[in-house]
């Protein structure tokens, strides 16, 4: 996020919203109390602002006149307003702004933060809008863009599946029900054949009157669905946030199960998950695959000299050297304890021992914890390795461990394959 936008002519509020997005963000809020201050500050900035939060009534703007002026500018914008008659609410919505803010409410501020949030992470979030009326698709997409999302368009559920092929990144997918070829809810069969709900959420839609056609959907795999000719647009903006806000909660809990809470690495049983299908892979393609188990050296003489927490400070810097000297496709695991292991799949014999041996010599050199203001600990680590493919994880964990305890035995800090 760049610098915001504050415009707001109330001393307390104004100072309260400017200390808080400060402290939340750690970016520079511009505030302004008038019409004419902002449009000072807009010519000064030009579109530098990556968003604002506005007053509806202004001393020389009473009628929400600063919002035009803003909006203009192409920045993404939410009201304040401690006046919501339903005139009011329209006219907002209206001048497409991605909310509004009832001033008196007393979590307010809250609310303003965890908005400004969700805004900046809608740009990593891409949906597809599936529908046969072009203008129908411009009125979505250009919901979605107010909020900041990425959009992709397709005229038709033929069309829509084979961008889904192309782009499996898609968290949200918006569809008609009647369209040429195929009705929305073959369209939702389709996709929930290769994307479960905890993966992707789909919004049926339709303006026909038949009122089973919503349960028919959700029967089809849909997450909701919205009536075309009577959807409010914060109606459409709730049920959005609903749906991929349960979908980020499910990968919170998934990514949760799958790690180790210390050091935020995988934990054994998905190291056996991701490393069998790994293994498959390479299997498959004729690839190679290397299996390297790691333990740090003398690590219990940490705990009793030290403390846990010194221990605890070792292992998650440990973790975090490992990690960053690991490619993408590698899979990296705490097993135990102070024991690690990690898969090297596509690389030469020659390349893994080059590999393994340039990060035992980094680990050796490299500071883990700090023990007093005089001195810092550094730790050694002894590796064995599987440098071949093998006939399942277990065998070749088998043999890295076995070659592990050879690097034990003839005095740690070393590599055995």
């Amino acid at each position: 996020m760049k610098q915001v936008l504050l415009v707001e002519d109330s001393a307390m509020f104004g100072r309260l919203t400017k200390k808080k997005i400060e402290l939340e963000f750690d970016v520079p809020v511009y505030w302004t109390k008038t019409l004419a201050e902002t449009e000072k500050v807009l010519d000064m900035a030009g579109g530098d602002f990556s968003m604002a939060l506005l007053d509806f009534n202004l001393p020389d703007a009473p009628q929400g006149e600063v919002i035009d002026r803003v909006v203009a500018e192409g920045i993404t914008s939410l009201v304040f307003t401690a006046d919501m008659t339903e005139e009011v609410r329209s006219f907002v919505w209206s001048k497409k702004v991605a909310d509004y803010i009832l001033k008196e409410d007393p979590n307010s501020l809250d609310y303003i933060i965890s908005t400004m949030r969700q805004i900046e992470e809608n740009q990593d979030t891409l949906v597809l809008v599936i529908d046969d009326s072009s203008t129908y698709r411009n009125l979505i997409s250009e919901l979605l863009y107010i909020r900041k999302f990425r959009v992709i368009t397709a005229k038709d559920g033929k069309s829509g599946l084979e961008i889904l092929d192309q782009y499996p990144e898609i968290q949200l997918v918006i569809v008609d029900y009647n369209m040429p070829g195929m009705n929305g809810c073959l369209v939702c069969q389709k996709i929930r054949e290769k994307f479960k709900a905890d993966r992707l959420a789909i919004i049926g839609n339709s303006s026909e009157n038949d009122v089973s056609i919503g349960a028919r959907f959700i029967k089809s795999g849909a997450n909701d669905f919205i009536v075309k000719h009577s959807f409010q647009v914060e109606e459409f903006y709730c049920r959005v946030n609903h749906c991929l806000g349960t979908i980020h909660l499910i990968g919170q809990i998934h990514e949760s199960a799958i790690r180790d809470f210390l050091t935020g690495l995988y934990n054994r049983r998905h190291f056996f998950d991701a490393g069998t299908e790994l293994l498959k892979r390479c299997q498959a393609t004729g690839g190679s695959l290397a299996c390297a188990m790691l333990d740090i050296d003398y690590f219990k003489k940490v705990n009793d000299t030290y403390g846990h927490d010194i221990g605890d400070e070792v292992l998650k810097n440990f973790s975090t050297l490992i990690r960053s000297n690991v490619k993408e496709d590698d899979i990296l695991a705490r097993i135990g304890g102070e024991e690690f292991c990690l898969l090297l799949p596509f690389r030469s014999r020659t390349d893994v021992v080059a590999e393994i041996e340039q990060l035992r010599i980094r680990i050796e050199s490299t500071r883990m914890a700090s023990c007093t203001e005089e001195k810092n600990l550094t730790v050694t680590c002894s590796i064995g390795v599987c440098p071949e493919i093998g006939e399942n994880i277990d065998k070749m964990m088998k043999v890295a461990d076995e070659n592990l305890y050879a690097a034990k035995k003839n005095g740690r800090n070393r590599v055995v394959y």
